[in-house]
């Protein structure tokens, strides 16, 4: 079989691409450059944040706005050169194609996100929700389950599902991402120390030093920052400060997942306990998160094998068992 089979799970932050027999084959900032106009696309991915960093007109367009809305337009010039790039110019075999898309997309999102897949160069196109592809990817039999909970941890939200025997049951998405507990660390920095991180510094100080609960002694980093007046100077700060700025916006997500706990049957509930919730996404790999959450939402919790990979193996995965996305009417061929 010549055509590929392609998943691309297209997030806030970062867009990845898997291809069938080949693995993740793309994993590149979802991000594209474009003229002041917003109309000629100059580049997309990695190429369009160093175009970017230099500076002059372009100008920054993503295609999924804070984990939720999704500019189609913005999304199928990408998809379009994502195909592109893994199937080349000549595309005699056109490819099989699955995207992820937050819960919350509406149906009119979702026609128009399949229609440009199409325009893309796609044979087929579906879409899955995000919550489900990182289930299949994380190798839940979401099938034949009894209950389980997925916390997808994405950089500007956060999707926890419910799901049994191939549904979802109850749903929570909740505006808490990687790139909230960088900006609670932006500041309780400002607030305790007087200046401001410059940018990027808080996604480095959490990645070096972060950890949901108590983080090593000796965790400590110098970071790069501004003072009142603009003057650059270096700030020497402790885990121990990331940790306690990152409290707040990780019981918000203990709340939403407890919430979702509440919308199921009492039998439904007690299945959840006893499976208990995997962690799937980018902000999982943040040190004790499923401590964490074991601790606070009194739900057995781990984390997946590879977790910033689950939406987008998980995605190419559900090409192979189609009947449940097709029982949504998601797709077109």
């Amino acid at each position: 079989m010549l055509s590929k089979k392609i998943g691309i799970d297209l997030g806030t932050s970062t867009v990845l691409v898997y291809v069938k027999g080949e693995g993740i084959v793309v994993n590149e900032p979802a991000l594209m450059a474009t003229d002041e106009r917003g109309v000629r696309v100059l580049a997309i991915g990695r190429a369009a944040s160093e175009l970017l960093g230099r500076g002059g007109k372009a100008r920054a367009i993503r295609p999924v706005r804070d984990g939720d809305g999704v500019d189609y337009g913005a999304a199928g010039a990408m998809v379009q050169h994502l195909i592109g790039r893994i199937v080349g110019r000549q595309r005699i075999f056109r490819p099989d194609v699955m995207l992820s898309v937050p819960p919350m997309v509406t149906g009119v999102e979702r026609r128009a996100v399949l229609e440009a897949t199409m325009h893309a160069g796609a044979k087929s196109a579906y879409l899955i929700d995000k919550p489900m592809a990182a289930a299949i990817g994380a190798r839940v039999p979401v099938a034949t389950t009894d209950g389980i909970l997925v916390v997808n941890l994405g950089a500007g939200s956060t999707d926890v599902v419910a799901i049994a025997q191939g549904e979802m049951l109850a749903l929570e998405s909740i505006r808490i991402g990687g790139e909230s507990l960088d900006r609670a660390i932006e500041e309780a920095v400002a607030a305790t120390h007087g200046v401001r991180l410059l940018p990027g510094e808080a996604e480095r100080f959490k990645v070096a030093t972060g950890s949901a609960t108590e983080p090593a002694a000796d965790a400590w980093l110098e970071l790069a920052a501004a003072d009142g007046e603009g003057q650059a100077l270096r700030l020497r700060l402790s885990g121990k400060e990331v940790q306690r700025a990152i409290q707040e916006p990780l019981l918000a997500i203990v709340a939403g997942l407890q919430r979702v706990m509440a919308q199921v049957t009492e039998d439904r509930r007690l299945s959840l306990k006893r499976n208990g919730a995997i962690l799937t996404g980018g902000g999982a790999q943040l040190p004790g998160i499923a401590e964490f959450l074991t601790a606070h939402a009194g739900v057995p919790t781990r984390v997946a094998r590879d977790p910033q990979s689950c939406v987008a193996v998980g995605t190419g995965m559900a090409l192979d068992n189609l009947q449940v996305i097709r029982r949504g009417q998601h797709y077109i061929t």
